[in-house]
């Protein structure tokens, strides 16, 4: 009846419905698992966790945090903003559009230099 529904239209659905509201279902039909209502979850594993999918989408209000001494992306990131605190290295081809480069406040694609002359001689410095 409609004062009771059912808690999936599937009969073989899995659907979990705990005391705080909290929501587990796994829906064979679609292969879909769904977990709504939690406040945080926890995974933890002795060797490695694994996600093989096409696409993976995280959503954080406030930050992400990546606790470890190293991150390895293995091809392509994109990123809006970047900002590096404590230095590091770069190795490859690096091209550079659509705006200004300034290193130690020197703009490496529009400055100039003093005193230059033909051949071998050395640069004064940058303004």
């Amino acid at each position: 009846s409609d004062d009771n529904p059912a808690p999936s239209a599937s009969a073989d659905a899995w659907h979990v419905v705990f005391p705080d509201g909290a929501v587990m279902e796994y829906e064979p039909e679609t292969g879909a698992l769904t977990v709504s209502g939690i406040k945080t979850a926890d995974v933890t594993a002795s060797e490695s966790i694994t996600a093989t999918v096409p696409v993976v989408l995280v959503k954080a209000a406030e930050r992400i945090t990546l606790d470890t001494p190293e991150v390895v992306c293995t091809n392509k990131l994109t990123t809006a903003t970047l900002e590096v605190q404590k230095g590091g290295t770069m190795r490859g081809n690096i091209e550079h559009t659509g705006g200004t480069l300034k290193s130690n406040g020197v703009q490496v694609d529009d400055h100039g230099h003093g005193g230059v002359q033909r051949g071998g001689s050395w640069t004064e410095g940058t303004r």
